[in-house]
C-alpha cells in the first residue's frame, strides 16, 4: 500500500509543479527535486546495501532528471519535448529496469532481503526518508 500512496504523492507533486506553478520554473523545480531524491537514494542505497546495479539505476534516474531540468530551463518543457528529451526518457525506460533486473540475477539473496524489508515499511514517510532501504552491510541484516 505504501507504494500506491507514494504514487499518489508523486502524482500530486507533478500536478502542482507542472500545472499550478508557472512554466518552465515548475518543471525545473520538479525535476530538480526528483534528482535530489534519487541522488540521496543512490548514496543511501550504496552505503546500506552495496548493490551496484540498483545504485546505478538510481544514479541513472538522477542524471536523467537533471537533463530534463536543463531542457525545461532552456525552453523545452514536457509539453513540447524535443527529440533529445525523448531519447532520455526512452533510454531510461529501458536501461533502468534492465539494471534492476541484472541486480536481481547477480545478487538474488540480497535483493530478496531488500524486497522483504521494503514490504515491512508500509507508509509514505518511510519511503521519503529512505527507511525502506535495509542495512545489508556489516551484518546489518
Amino acid at each position: 500500500m505504501a507504494g500506491a500512496n507514494y504514487g499518489v504523492f508523486l502524482a500530486f507533486a507533478i500536478l502542482v509543479f507542472r500545472i499550478l506553478v508557472p512554466q518552465p520554473a515548475g518543471s525545473v523545480i520538479l525535476y530538480g527535486l526528483f534528482s535530489v531524491q534519487l541522488s540521496w537514494g543512490a548514496i543511501v542505497w550504496w552505503r546500506r546495501t552495496g548493490l551496484p546495479f540498483m545504485t546505478a539505476a538510481l544514479v541513472h534516474g538522477a542524471v536523467m532528471c537533471v537533463c530534463l531540468a536543463v531542457l525545461a530551463a532552456i525552453g523545452r518543457p514536457f509539453q513540447e519535448m524535443s527529440a533529445e528529451a525523448w531519447v532520455l526518457i526512452v533510454g531510461a525506460s529501458v536501461t533502468t529496469p534492465l539494471l534492476i533486473h541484472i541486480e536481481s540475477r547477480v545478487n538474488k539473496s540480497k535483493v530478496k532481503v531488500c524486497r522483504e524489508h521494503m514490504m515491512e515499511h508500509k507508509n509514505v514517510w518511510a519511503i521519503l526518508t529512505l527507511r525502506h532501504i535495509p542495512q545489508l552491510r556489516d551484518g546489518g541484516h
